[in-house]
């Protein structure tokens, strides 16, 4: 091979590189263009999951007062329906009471009511007697004008 195609040959060969350090250059900006859009979006993506960690922090906390909140009622309500239970019981028992002392007054009322009438009876029958013995005395006196000193 002369010098002259040697140097054609190195100058396709130098032009081929020319165009593959070329192509790379380019590429390798391509490369540095897409890689700088990805930071960009992993910063943002980022700054998204920081957000979104204090929401749910926010969140978090919020969930925890509710759930404080919650166990402070139950706890309240469970104390009231036990107080209410006794309450319930304590009246029960008044009621059981009440129902023995409203029976036993009304077999009290009864038994006056029935002793009275019996009284009015004999009351009756006394004054009937009385009448008649003073109707007879009345007689007797009435017979005799003088009455016995």
């Amino acid at each position: 091979m002369t010098n002259a195609q040697r140097l054609d040959y190195v100058e396709d060969e130098l032009e081929t590189v020319k165009r593959l350090l070329v192509s790379t250059a380019s590429y390798a900006e391509s490369a540095n263009r897409r890689l700088d859009e990805l930071t960009i979006k992993q910063d943002r993506t980022q700054s998204h999951l920081d957000q979104l960690g204090a929401r749910i922090d926010q969140v978090g906390g919020k969930v925890d007062q509710v759930s404080d909140k919650v166990d402070s009622f139950i706890t309240h309500t469970q104390r009231l329906f036990t107080k209410t239970g006794a309450e319930i019981e304590e009246t029960k028992a008044r009621t059981e009471r009440l129902e023995a002392l409203m029976l036993k007054l009304d077999r009290s009322f009864e038994e006056q009511k029935s002793q009275f009438q019996e009284f009015q009876l004999t009351t009756g029958a006394v004054l009937e007697r009385i009448d008649r013995v003073l109707d007879y005395l009345l007689r007797q006196q009435g017979g005799n004008p003088n009455p016995p000193s």
